[in-house]
């Protein structure tokens, strides 16, 4: 193929590619993210797992300890719109690997 032609299936995956990171940066703008974060990331990746699934996967497990009944059947992505549930900081939960949380 010389410079001038074009390959359709690679434009194609081009303009998915800018779809997905235009819905990454609309998703993490309306929950507050930081977009360059890898956390970031990785809860847009897992978004539709419930914050009890989420936080069994990839955070610690004290965090279960401060971690409000209503918020575990939450998706994640409901918990970071909402921030706080009964109090807690359910954002800061997800994102920060703290060693201790208190309640």
């Amino acid at each position: 193929m010389t410079d001038e032609q074009h390959d359709p299936e690679d434009e194609q995956r081009d303009s998915e590619d800018e779809q997905h990171d235009s819905d990454f940066e609309n998703w993490a703008k309306k929950c507050k993210l930081n977009l360059n974060s890898p956390t970031t990331s990785q809860l847009y990746e897992y978004r539709m797992l419930t914050v009890q699934e989420y936080i069994s996967r990839f955070r610690r497990g004290n965090i279960k300890a401060v971690l409000p009944n209503t918020a575990k059947s939450m998706t994640v992505e409901e918990a970071l719109r909402q921030g706080k549930v009964e109090k807690v900081d359910i954002r800061k939960l997800m994102i920060q690997k703290r060693k201790k949380f208190q309640k």
